[in-house]
């Protein structure tokens, strides 16, 4: 992603009805990923929890599920490349740092217990600026959960696109841009993995596992990195 960039009221990443209608879709999905999250991490009353990724917008009413969702809310830290000065208002016991795209998280190796990103591995750009993430995330966290939409699911609710971001993204760019999707058609801003996009930028593969989610169907809707 971009630094600068106003992720949440970007005016060609308006808020739109179906949006609106698939967030409520979506707060079941989360609650099931929790519930695996919570069975696999088995995460403790004292342990630090770090989630990479918070939006500073919750007009969605999934925005920063774990943060309402977490019950040990005083031990857990939450990073945006956002102005989060609302988010500080609104959960008092949480701590918001500010950080920078691409840059080197300000932590210590193995700082935290835990670490989670919920649906942000997609969008902070290039195979490049994704392993860079990944990298710094197994670099700060003991345990790691890491979910993101898989790209071979056939539908994309990014865009609202069928099967047009299962080709490769410069012919996803130039067919979003025709469809006037010209946000999305942007790599710094959605960039959708699949099993083997996530092993090409994995900064080792030891002790990880890619975890199928399916939310409808047979079809995996979601991939979930995790290391124990």
């Amino acid at each position: 992603m971009i630094a600068g960039v106003d992720w949440s009221t970007n005016p060609e990443n308006k808020i739109t009805l179906p949006q609106k209608l698939l967030s409520h879709t979506s707060l079941i999905v989360r609650e099931r990923q929790f519930r695996i999250f919570w069975k696999l991490l088995k995460p403790k009353r004292t342990e630090k929890v770090l989630d990479v990724g918070v939006r500073k917008d919750e007009t969605l009413v999934d925005s920063n599920y774990f943060e309402k969702r977490y019950p040990f809310s005083d031990k857990l830290t939450a990073l945006s490349i956002e102005d989060i000065t609302g988010l500080r208002r609104k959960y008092s016991k949480i701590k918001f740092i500010k950080v920078y795209a691409n840059k080197k998280l300000p932590f210590r190796n193995n700082a935290f217990d835990v670490v989670v990103s919920w649906a942000t591995l997609e969008h902070v750009g290039s195979s490049v600026e994704q392993r860079i993430f990944l990298k710094e995330i197994f670099r700060v966290g003991k345990k790691v959960f890491i979910t993101t939409p898989n790209k071979y699911f056939f539908y994309d609710p990014h865009s609202g696109l069928f099967f047009i971001h299962w080709f490769p993204h410069k012919y996803f760019s130039k067919i979003a841009k025709l469809l006037g999707k010209t946000f999305w058609a942007d790599i710094n801003n959605f960039n959708p993995l699949g099993v083997e996009e996530i092993k090409e930028v994995l900064p080792y593969k030891k002790g990880i596992k890619i975890i199928k989610f399916r939310s409808i169907g047979i079809f995996p809707t979601h991939l979930m990195i995790v290391k124990l």
